[in-house]
């Protein structure tokens, strides 16, 4: 499941902006296997004019009891807190279970070719970008990521994380200028949890993405192979680029002809490995 984002707290004293609680309330309700005995909650944006008997907060003070560990829950939980964290982290696992059986292959190459870096830094374009190829296109994107202080593991404010934003932005970026060159101008970084929630965000988005080019049913019957080669692609060039730029490929892959969609799968600024690494998964598909 993707990562969820917050604009705002949710729960007892919380902002309670209705798309906030939305977020809250489906969220919760796909990991009900954690909470029991707590039934599916309205989905309806609000916790009532007495918030304190709301289901869903109910439901939120379970979660931070039996699943994050709190011995006095709170009710509320913040973006980027210890709850929204927690919660992304239970969402990536759900995922990871359900793109099985490639999916170990698949984060394994991406964190390979992407590169996994806990702090912000400058792509070869000068983009900001954290963790594994994780764009930040501006600074209000940035500002909903759960950033946390290096040294203390405490949450950012959102003022750090804009401040950091604003400073990387301005360094020197280029072939020359590796994202570890970075590190020196950070003291913010994403966790381990909230890296695998952003990879396994993007395998499912990206997957969506293929099964719009494609058909889903046709992606669905593809031979692993076939489907690590396209997500590799996917995540390389994004969704537009492979589907208007790579005409030849993309009528051999849905003819079937793995071989010949191998010749045309070459993609330019990559490493010559990695375009190896996708023709030879196709050109062995079976």
């Amino acid at each position: 499941m993707a990562a969820i984002q917050l604009t705002g707290s949710v729960g007892l004293g919380g902002k309670n902006n209705p798309q906030d609680v939305k977020t809250i309330q489906v969220t919760l309700n796909k990991l009900l296997a954690l909470i029991p005995p707590t039934r599916k909650l309205a989905v309806d944006s609000r916790l009532g004019s007495r918030p304190e008997n709301s289901k869903t907060v109910e439901a939120i003070k379970l979660f931070q009891k039996k699943v994050v560990g709190m011995i006095r829950p709170d009710g509320i939980i913040d973006p980027n807190g210890k709850s929204h964290r927690k919660i992304n982290e239970k969402l990536s696992a759900l995922t990871v279970a359900a793109v099985a059986p490639i999916s170990a292959t698949l984060k394994k190459k991406l964190f390979e070719y992407e590169g996994n870096v806990p702090h912000m830094y400058l792509d070869t374009k000068g983009f900001v970008t954290v963790g594994v190829g994780h764009l930040l296109k501006d600074v209000e994107v940035a500002k909903k990521m759960p950033f946390v202080v290096r040294d203390t593991g405490v949450s950012a404010t959102v003022k750090q994380i804009e401040d950091e934003f604003k400073l990387i932005k301005k360094r020197p970026f280029g072939n020359k200028e590796p994202a570890f060159k970075f590190k020196a101008f950070t003291s913010l970084i994403i966790t381990d949890s909230t890296i695998n929630a952003e990879v396994v965000s993007h395998i499912s988005n990206f997957e969506n993405e293929l099964k719009r080019i494609y058909g889903a049913a046709e992606f669905s019957a593809f031979p692993n192979n076939v489907k690590l080669a396209l997500f590799d692609m996917i995540f390389n060039l994004g969704m537009t680029k492979l589907n208007n730029l790579f005409f030849n490929f993309n009528k051999h892959i849905k003819s079937g002809d793995y071989k010949k969609a191998a010749l045309e799968s070459s993609r330019t600024g990559i490493s010559g490995s990695r375009n190896a690494y996708v023709a030879n998964l196709l050109s062995t598909a079976i």
